[in-house]
């Protein structure tokens, strides 16, 4: 039976931590591979941004061979030819500012070929693309190469250089192999993620320009049909009826600022300013502003305050905009001689303000599309953003929306907020 010594002579030689003539025996080395490998595909497992952990994979490999650089280098589809994507090692920083032209050194051979390569004597081989080392500052004695690919999509190269106690072997390749193939996935894995967002978000755009292009034109058809109203009543003399075109003119105005605001509101972040607030007073005045438009057709408008309810902090601007939304819903919702009622109340740490309506009542089919933007079943009186709209101010201020619906009978939507 062999010695121990025996068994440690026939290990292949591979520094420990880059250090120079330090032996480990062939099932260490193995050992130590299987455990990058492992850590490896920890880090890539369902990671989109590559950039932040490619730099940390390079350095594993580079302590399991024991190179002093590494570098994955893309290929630009428009160009052919390379750059540097990530590097770990001396001269890093630098290396990434220098671009090589198609074909060029021993990864664009690589790249080119679509074959693996060792080069264990990289100054006197004359594929070696000396302009990096003038940049960096590092003279490349030896590299290895491998490149990334998944099917027939070449992404790029994996680069190691300078192995310490000696140059690169089988052994080297074999798990630079292998961490190329994981890089493979992980760049389709991003590439398809990149694509399938892609695609969202120009279906999104679309959505979103219908929508607005249908909310624009039934606006403007209400303003023209008033403007021409006012027209042929100018013509005629007839003052009553310039009022009422003009009327007609008003009401799609407010439209068009209430879609502009509606719009903002939706596409950015406002933070909330909050301040000590009487919800009772603020709450009465959106009622007494929407009193007169109930009147008109027939509806009233009940306030219920809740008694010795305290200021409560929150953003005025936010609560009043959502308060006006849902009154002026519930009153679209009634019918003529119907009621509207608005009530505050408080209780479990939070105010509540519940409005509710006796109109017809909300559809199961229409209730999973209710807070979906440009959804609205008012056809053009509405744009369907005001419940979106709505639920985001009252999300800015840490409260909630929910609601409550039976045909035939009416609907019940409640606003609450923390005290």
């Amino acid at each position: 039976m062999p010695t121990t010594k025996a068994k440690e002579s026939r290990g292949r030689a591979a520094p420990v931590d880059g250090g120079v003539g330090r032996y480990v025996p062939a099932h260490v080395r193995a050992e130590d591979e299987l455990d990058a490998v492992q850590r490896i595909s920890q880090a890539l497992a369902g990671e989109l941004d590559l950039n932040r952990v490619l730099a940390a994979v390079l350095r594993v490999v580079d302590g399991v061979v024991g190179a002093e650089g590494a570098s994955v280098l893309l290929i630009d589809p428009d160009t052919g030819g390379m750059s540097f994507h990530v590097a770990a090692g001396p001269g890093s920083d630098r290396a990434l500012t220098v671009p090589l032209p198609p074909g060029a050194g021993i990864c664009g051979h690589v790249a080119r070929t679509g074959k693996p390569l060792i080069v264990n004597d990289a100054a006197s081989d004359s594929r070696l693309y000396r302009a990096v080392d003038e940049n960096t500052g590092v003279r490349t004695r030896n590299v290895l190469c491998v490149p990334i690919r998944t099917g027939e999509r070449l992404w790029g190269v994996l680069e190691l250089i300078n192995k310490t106690g000696g140059g690169f072997d089988p052994d080297d390749l074999r798990l630079a192999q292998v961490v190329a193939a994981q890089f493979g996935l992980a760049f389709a894995n991003a590439h398809l993620h990149r694509e399938i967002v892609g695609k969202e978000r120009m279906a999104a755009i679309g959505q979103t320009v219908s929508g607005l292009a249908h909310c624009i034109k039934n606006i403007l058809n209400g303003i023209r049909s008033g403007s021409a109203v006012i027209d042929r009543s100018l013509r005629a003399e007839d003052h009553a009826a310039v009022a009422d075109g003009w009327q007609v003119v008003r009401r799609n105005n407010e439209m068009l600022g209430a879609l502009v605001l509606d719009m903002l509101s939706l596409a950015r972040d406002a933070k909330p300013h909050p301040f000590p607030t009487d919800v009772n007073d603020l709450a009465e005045q959106v009622c007494g502003l929407m009193k007169e438009r109930a009147t008109e057709r027939g509806i009233e408008v009940a306030f219920s305050p809740a008694d010795g309810l305290d200021d409560v902090t929150l953003d005025p601007t936010h609560f009043y905009r959502s308060l006006l939304n849902l009154v002026s819903n519930a009153i679209d919702a009634c019918g003529e001689g119907g009621r509207a009622a608005v009530r505050v109340g408080r209780g479990r740490g939070r105010v509540t303000v519940s409005i509710a309506d006796n109109g017809a009542g909300i559809s199961k089919e229409n209730r999973r599309k209710l807070f979906t933007e440009f959804f609205t079943t008012k056809g053009g009186r509405g744009t369907g953003l005001g419940l979106p709209v709505t639920r985001k101010l009252v999300a800015e201020m840490g409260g909630e929306i929910r609601f409550h619906s039976v045909e035939g009978r009416g609907t019940r939507f409640v606003i609450a907020l923390p005290l």
